[in-house]
């Protein structure tokens, strides 16, 4: 079944798969097995989370910009634009949109355990984690270290915007390791 997200995306005509082509909000996407995304996040995690924060960061700025021009998207109740920056500061509505767009990357599903908006934090929970995952179908074993730079990643980038700050994320437990589930924090 599909998100309710990508429903609304795809009844604005702002996702679309065509062509070989994947594109979301007018920005080009590619889709990746999990365990193609472990290998490239093998190569040098630091730069991947690097880059990927920043990735993220940019999209999430391009997502609201896109959004005010599209007013439909408003008037299917996706997002209100208006409304959308002062939900920055916590409301549910905001952690809603956020939980949507984190759907769409497919790492894994993310519950919010602690948001501190004053102090620029958050404790993250990510169930069924792809990467994790990936790992130890690839490895047939249980890893010493979190195996999810990616989703830190990630995190870090959508966590900058909504702090509209620059933040970091660390995974504490993961998956890959025996957890049973991953965990990250904020800060």
């Amino acid at each position: 079944m599909i998100s309710g997200f990508l429903q609304k995306l795809m009844f604005v005509k702002q996702f679309m798969i065509l062509d070989g082509k994947i594109e979301i909000l007018g920005t080009k996407h590619i889709m990746l097995a999990a365990d193609a995304l472990l290998g490239l996040q093998e190569t040098d995690s630091t730069k991947t989370y690097d880059l990927v924060k920043d990735s993220v960061f940019k999209n999430m700025t391009e997502f609201v910009e896109h959004a005010k021009v599209y007013k439909a998207l408003k008037d299917i109740a996706l997002l209100d634009v208006i409304k959308l920056s002062k939900k920055i500061g916590g409301e549910e509505g905001m952690l809603k949109t956020l939980r949507d767009v984190f759907d769409i990357y497919g790492l894994g599903t993310m519950t919010i355990l602690d948001l501190n908006n004053e102090k620029k934090t958050a404790f993250i929970r990510i169930d069924e984690s792809s990467i994790a995952q990936a790992y130890i179908n690839h490895e047939k074993k249980r890893s010493k270290t979190p195996e999810c730079t990616i989703t830190a990643a990630v995190l870090a980038g959508m966590f900058s915007f909504l702090f509209n700050k620059d933040v970091d994320c660390i995974e504490g437990k993961c998956l890959a390791k025996g957890d049973i589930y991953c965990e990250f924090a904020v800060k």
